[in-house]
């Protein structure tokens, strides 16, 4: 079968896949599984969950890799497996994933204030410290957001997909895409400055 779409070293590694090779299978795994085990790690919250997931996934992607017809890069049949058991696993829950914040009580008050003077700072480290406070605020908020809009940040900004990996993950169009990614971008804002 022709992969009109594929890069050749990937038609080629699809052919060894569907060829059963154990060392195609392993390349496929040692690359995209670290990437795969983030991605549902952040969607679901849970590791030992995402790892199921992950496994889960790969193991069906291996009963079912003769199904794999090129459409897409072999990367997003890989997302697309994984996010398709994650959503499956978020509305078995029928919850969202909520951030840990142990551990900011020790720093600050109810008001958000230091509990101790910190002398001696030059500005410097209070900047770190706002912007880790803002990135501690703008990954809570993320995970409040509507699923939808989750999704799309998490596949864009953290994964770093491209918009037609993401497409094929989503099974939606670019145009689609870009206005999902405009909503989620500005509600994320919202949140960040209305928090």
């Amino acid at each position: 079968m022709a992969y009109d779409r594929l890069h050749p070293i990937e038609t080629v590694q699809v052919e060894a896949l569907k060829a059963g090779m154990p060392s195609a299978w392993k390349d496929l795994l040692a690359l995209h599984c670290p990437r795969l085990l983030g991605y549902v790690i952040r969607m679901v919250g849970d590791q030992a969950t995402a790892e199921e997931i992950v496994q889960d996934s790969m193991v069906n992607i291996y009963h079912t890799i003769d199904r794999f017809d090129g459409r897409c890069s072999i990367k997003s049949w890989l997302y697309r497996a994984v996010h398709n058991c994650a959503i499956d696993e978020i509305r078995r829950r029928k919850r969202y994933v909520d951030v840990d914040q142990k551990g900011l009580e020790d720093y600050f008050d109810d008001a958000g204030r230091w509990k101790h003077d910190c002398p001696g700072w030059d500005g410097f480290a209070t900047k770190q410290l706002d912007e880790k406070r803002l990135l501690i605020l703008v990954r809570e908020q993320l995970d409040l957001l509507p699923h939808t809009h989750r999704e799309v940040l998490l596949l864009k900004e953290v994964e770093g997909l491209s918009t037609l990996e993401i497409c094929a993950v989503l099974d939606i169009i670019p145009g689609n895409l870009c206005l999902r990614i405009h909503r989620a971008r500005a509600a994320l804002r919202a949140a960040v400055v209305g928090g």
